[in-house]
């Protein structure tokens, strides 16, 4: 009996609990710096980004919106807007970070 009320209760704990995620990848050589990601109501920061270099982030969205990116790169600013984020629905994104400035950002499945 006692099993019987543990299941339901662990699935409300998990409902409503689902995550976002997105991957960052310098694709080229240079070094990209002052990365700056707005996504779900929450703002990431990554100093710098060598070349190769990946970063993950895992969250669970606050509000409701799409994301956004900025990044400098040999002392121009780029950015680029990505997916939609809402707190009841996982969403996974990759960026990659390239050295002539592009900044592609592909949706999972």
């Amino acid at each position: 009996m006692r099993q019987l009320l543990i299941i339901p209760s662990i699935a409300a704990i998990l409902v409503g609990c689902d995550h976002n995620e997105f991957t960052i990848t310098n694709q080229g050589a240079k070094t990209w710096q002052q990365i700056e990601i707005k996504a779900g109501g929450r703002d990431f920061t990554i100093k710098q980004l060598e070349g190769g270099a990946t970063e993950s982030f895992r969250f669970t969205s606050q509000a409701e919106g799409g994301g956004e990116i900025t990044g400098t790169l040999e002392a121009n600013r780029h950015e680029a807007e990505f997916g939609y984020f809402t707190p009841n629905l996982s969403t996974e994104n990759h960026i990659i970070l390239t050295d002539d400035g592009t900044i592609e950002i592909l949706d999972r499945p």
